[in-house]
């Protein structure tokens, strides 16, 4: 395919999948409503600790959140305050332990990472400090490379979390991931825009704003309505 037909096909592709975004956006308004209340979650100590959960649950498969961050036995078992008290090797085992239990991805790996950023979080003066120097890094630039020190936090997680208490810096942010990746091919995107981390997140990011969206918001909807936008896309193509 030339250069030329590659970039219409970019563009219609945009489009299509603006105007499919829009229209559920209208649709479930509610529920982007109700997930941005989390915003609330900054002002509470505590709150880095349990993004940090939050994310090792998910990392591999999403329904480890149902048996640690949902299951609050399993999560007070492993709250920060818990773990402290530990040493090393106990913190570990008891890691290993609950993620199990929790079915959570990945144990043996993920206990080894967690003891880790628990130690990590203890270096920085406890978890109200380090709480406290994410929130004063400059911009999404600098809370993403200061979330990157945890183990297991990667370019999708370094968004995510933010991006799940919808914090200013992350509101035009794609948190990319497998099922985003998933979707691009589907909708037939170019294969030089799906090449890298940076120009799939620009495309997501033109598609938002086209459709008069911030990325958070294209990026939840595509997670919690994937089917009824590809749905609504597809007619728009084939109209």
């Amino acid at each position: 395919m030339s250069l030329n037909n590659d970039q219409a096909q970019y563009s219609e592709i945009i489009q299509a999948l603006a105007a499919a975004a829009q229209e559920v956006g209208r649709e479930k308004g509610e529920t982007l409503a109700e997930l941005k209340s989390e915003y609330h979650r900054l002002e509470q100590t505590g709150f880095l600790w349990f993004l940090i959960l939050q994310s090792a649950s998910t990392l591999g498969g999403s329904n480890g959140s149902k048996g640690l961050i949902d299951n609050k036995d399993n999560y007070n078992r492993v709250a920060f305050e818990a773990l402290v008290a530990l040493s090393g090797a106990d913190r570990i085992m008891l890691l290993e332990e609950v993620l199990r239990l929790a079915k959570v991805r990945y144990p043996e790996k993920k206990s080894k990472e967690l003891s880790y950023n628990v130690a990590l979080i203890l270096d920085m003066g406890g978890l109200k400090a380090a709480e406290d120097k994410l929130l004063s890094q400059e911009g999404r630039a600098g809370k993403i490379k200061f979330l990157k020190l945890f183990k297991g936090i990667g370019d999708k997680y370094s968004r995510n979390m933010m991006m799940d208490v919808y914090h200013p810096d992350f509101r035009d942010s794609i948190a990319l991931d497998s099922r985003l990746k998933e979707i691009a091919e589907k909708i037939g995107l170019p294969e030089k825009a799906r090449e890298s981390y940076e120009g799939l997140e620009t495309f997501y990011l033109e598609v938002a704003h086209q459709a008069g969206l911030e990325g958070w918001e294209l990026d939840r909807l595509l997670y919690q309505f994937k089917t009824e936008i590809l749905t609504s896309f597809k007619n728009k193509r084939v109209g």
